[in-house]
């Protein structure tokens, strides 16, 4: 079984790397989009093109899952440690 420690530090970095790549390249963003929104995705909406054609703001939804996953990692290695109980 894997300890505490290794899971929190496993969440960390893959949310770090999800958030980096994100912002980096728009490889993800573009992936997820396309799934959630199908063929509605990057349509003019009045004349604009962008990402949130669908109602979906792909970029802010994956900062917050890496914000989410930053903080759970966090809390799991601090519960390994013991020093939140």
């Amino acid at each position: 079984m894997i300890s505490k420690k290794k899971l929190g530090l496993i969440i960390i970095a893959l949310a770090v790397l999800i958030g980096v790549l994100s912002r980096s390249f728009s490889i993800i963003p573009n992936l997820v989009g396309k799934i959630i929104c199908g063929n509605n995705y990057m349509q003019p909406v009045d004349g604009v093109v962008g990402d949130v054609s669908c109602g979906f703001n792909t970029d802010m939804h994956l900062i917050a899952l890496s914000i989410a996953g930053l903080i759970t990692g966090i809390i799991l290695v601090l519960l390994s440690k013991g020093v939140t109980k």
